[in-house]
């Protein structure tokens, strides 16, 4: 009896991760935009980082800001300890294509300028979809990863405008994918923007948006 009531426990609570997993699930809006995002906002970079080229903002993308930064996929709530202060991974609707990290910032109280934002999203896909483009935007310069292998990375100061950065030849594989950015903003408006399209330019529709990260892989036996 004890078995069975173990095994009617272990199901229900399956049965509840799933049941969490699909409510937190958003689809892409119709030109294949992402509007659901993890932020982690924001890093002070100092006025370098108002110089957009590749020698003044190398070291700022490359840098680890805290441990485990790349290895470890965060969810909402987590926190990030970053000099003296402690910041929050939150979670984040866009009301359009394009998002706004300068709104966040505000309400966060973080740096506005000279600084640095980290995002997530966690796409799940049905089956693999080969060949498809991730196209982005960014205020200012921007690093994009999918599935940690870096895609692009551009230095630039402007304003965000959709498709102004493209990586082709991409698989989205069956599952769930981690896409990742971080944005160094100068100066002004604050944003980014991201979507996959196929290999004829239209949005790739058929994908769920979820903000929770998938289970670590379970350890190998010794």
């Amino acid at each position: 009896m004890r078995k069975v009531f173990a095994v009617i426990c272990a199901a229900l609570v399956v049965l509840a991760v799933r049941v969490q997993s699909q409510e937190k699930t958003a689809g892409v809006d119709d030109e294949g935009f992402i509007r659901d995002w993890l932020v982690l906002a924001s890093v002070d970079l100092g006025d370098k980082a108002s110089t957009h080229e590749e020698d003044s903002q190398k070291p700022m993308f490359d840098k680890e800001y805290y441990p485990e930064q790349n290895k470890v996929n965060p969810k909402a709530g987590d926190k990030a300890k970053i000099g003296d202060r402690e910041l929050e991974w939150k979670a984040v609707t866009s009301d359009n294509s394009i998002m706004n990290i300068l709104k966040l910032c505000e309400d966060t109280s973080s740096p506005k300028v000279n600084c640095l934002a980290m995002g997530v999203c966690y796409i799940m896909a049905d089956e693999d979809i080969a060949n498809v483009k991730l196209k982005i935007g960014s205020d200012d310069s921007s690093l994009w990863k999918l599935n940690d292998t870096e895609v692009i990375r551009v230095y630039s100061g402007r304003a965000t405008d959709k498709d102004q950065d493209t990586k082709e030849g991409l698989t989205l594989k069956k599952g769930v994918n981690v896409l990742k950015f971080a944005v160094i903003n100068g100066e002004g408006e604050f944003s980014i923007c991201a979507r996959f399209v196929d290999k004829d330019d239209k949005p790739v529709k058929n994908l769920k948006i979820s903000l929770t990260p998938p289970p670590a892989p379970a350890a190998e036996a010794k």
